[in-house]
């Protein structure tokens, strides 16, 4: 937070611009005033300043003369005005993270009250206007009272009074506050609070956040630069060149910066995180487990990197290590929503799924309950081969939102795991409408107009167009994706297209098939080689293929495509559900 000490000062000057006068006449406040002067005089603390206003209060509502009302309503407003400093002082003095507890709100509150009061008189002190919305800028306050007062104070002559740093300042804030409706009015009060007041960075620390949130980076970064040219001592500037290099996914260059602020303070457990986040971003989970585990290393136990890098272990698979960090933030916050899904995608990648649905349940029975955490679970309920408990999952979820696609797609091959084409079909249509080109979807479908044992389900017609359209998202580099076209062929009696593009898939599978071996899924690398060449040698007899899975238990087939040709297991594909 920007501290103020001028505000202090300003109320001071306020103060001593009234000269103490002696009292012409008697009245019925007057006991009250002479005494409220007495204490002005030798006021100390705030305890003083409290009886002088309870005194000057008194004193005109019991009445005075003219001139002495008028005075008495002058030194008022100079009282209210210094102990609203005092409060204003407080919660300047404050950490931003306190600024939400109740016992500064309070403060904070009767800091508003006095300065409201104050401004309700006539030429107001410009000073308490700015303080005031001040005030109303911070948690608890009034943004719009804020930007009314200080369109006042910059529509007044008086303002032209006020030291240049105080209206510099007062740009600034008014600056913050129209830049979510009058962004070309703001970026005048910025250019115009660092004219004013060139050397103090903060200002163009303001214009380059709100250049910022304008998504002109080249313009934010240039005033980080202009002021790390003018203080290149200060790591916090780097830190937030670093940040603003990383909206651009500039990552080398954030983080040369986040070097250079590690080489000025490198006790800073924040440079470490940034750091972590951006080799994370980058794919460089190694680097970012390393930067995490510094941060941990100098703050234990804090969650943000404890989350991270469990993060990064289970993109790293080291599942154990992930499980581990994961377990430790649970312990000391059990109510920790993302740690508990991170936990159960942690769980599934380690193949553990019914402790991964077990985890998992406990967020989805929150009437609150996230969809994705729905998606996930029913997603697990097919990798532990339980279709039926993944279709009511999806089920649950469509009757919230019926587009659904993830849903539908879902609940399609797991209708197709038990053999259910019809409903399976019904499920792919609506899929279609909703998302008509992801590959997947097109291919189960097209898979299933062509082999169904069902007459009323195949479409062969249909097939081959989906299917089509599936092998061009794909690039025709899918070999199950090219069988997929080659059983739609056959089924619509175009057998000599059926064997050549069964022939394709199989060729462009043994092209993929030493990397699916290697990703530890030989067996069923083998087992799709069979299938592939049944399929061929069934089309060049001019038959076409049927297919019907029926056995629940035994395989999660559902929770693939048709055939997986990428070596992709199920674990891998949990880790990539969320």
């Amino acid at each position: 937070m920007i501290r103020r000490p001028w505000l202090w000062a300003m109320s001071l000057v306020v103060c001593s611009s009234l000269a103490v006068r002696p009292a012409h006449a008697e009245g019925d406040g007057q006991a009250d005033f002479d005494e409220a002067l007495r204490v002005k005089v030798t006021a100390e603390d705030m305890r003083d300043l409290n009886k002088v206003v309870e005194l000057l209060e008194s004193a005109i509502e019991k009445g005075l003369d003219v001139e002495n009302n008028d005075f008495a309503e002058e030194m008022l407003v100079e009282a209210l005005m210094q102990r609203a400093a005092q409060l204003a002082a407080v919660i300047q003095a404050a950490p931003p993270g306190r600024l939400n507890d109740g016992d500064l709100q309070k403060v904070r509150g009767l800091a508003v009250t006095d300065l409201q009061r104050v401004v309700e008189y006539d030429n107001a002190p410009a000073q308490a206007k700015v303080l005031l919305a001040q005030l109303l800028t911070m948690p608890g306050g009034d943004p719009k009272e804020a930007l009314e007062l200080l369109n006042d104070v910059f529509d007044d002559e008086a303002v032209d009074a006020l030291p240049p740093k105080m209206r510099a300042e007062s740009l600034v804030m008014r600056g913050k506050l129209l830049a979510p409706t009058d962004p070309e009015k703001a970026l005048a009060d910025f250019n115009k609070a660092i004219e004013l007041d060139a050397d103090n960075p903060e200002h163009l620390l303001a214009r380059a956040d709100f250049y910022n949130g304008q998504k002109k980076y080249d313009e934010a970064v240039a005033d980080i630069d202009a002021v790390i040219t003018q203080h290149p001592d200060v790591a916090g500037s780097y830190l937030v060149k670093a940040s603003l290099l990383r909206e651009q996914a500039k990552f080398d260059e954030a983080l040369a910066a986040l070097d250079k602020a590690a080489e000025l303070a490198p006790s800073a457990p924040g440079i470490y995180q940034q750091r972590g986040e951006l080799y994370r971003m980058k794919g460089d989970y190694p680097q970012a487990i390393e930067q995490f585990t510094k941060v941990l290393n100098m703050q234990p136990n804090l969650v943000l990197p404890l989350i991270h890098r469990s993060e990064a272990y289970l993109n790293n698979k080291q599942y154990d290590l992930a499980l581990a960090d994961i377990e430790s933030v649970i312990k000391a916050n059990p109510e920790l929503t993302v740690a508990h899904g991170l936990k159960a995608q942690t769980l599934a990648s380690m193949e553990r799924f019914p402790e991964a649905i077990e985890e998992l349940k406990k967020l989805t029975d929150d009437e609150e309950a996230q969809p994705e955490f729905q998606l996930q679970l029913a997603l697990y309920y097919q990798f532990a081969n339980q279709p039926r408990e993944a279709i009511a999952a999806y089920t649950e979820l469509l009757e919230e939102d019926d587009d659904n696609f993830a849903a539908l797609r879902g609940r399609a091959d797991a209708y197709l795991s038990i053999g259910e084409h019809a409903k399976a079909v019904a499920d792919f249509k609506k899929a279609l409408e909703v998302e008509p080109t992801e590959s997947g979807m097109l291919n189960n479908y097209a898979w299933v107009l062509a082999t169904s044992p069902d007459d009323d389900v195949r479409d062969g017609k249909l097939a081959v167009e989906l299917a089509s359209k599936a092998c061009e998202e794909t690039e025709y580099q899918e070999s199950h994706i090219l069988s997929t076209l080659a059983a739609a062929y056959a089924e619509s009696g175009d057998f000599d297209k059926a064997t050549e593009w069964s022939r394709k898939a199989f060729e462009t599978f043994e092209k993929q098939r030493a990397a699916a071996a290697a990703a530890g899924n030989e067996e069923k690398v083998n087992e799709l080689a069979k299938e592939l060449q049944a399929e061929l040698a069934s089309f060049e007899a001019k038959k076409p293929w049927r297919e019907r899975q029926t056995m629940e238990e035994k395989k999660p087939a559902a929770a693939e495509e048709k055939k997986v040709e990428s070596g992709e297991t199920p674990a891998d594909a949990a880790a990539d559900a969320k």
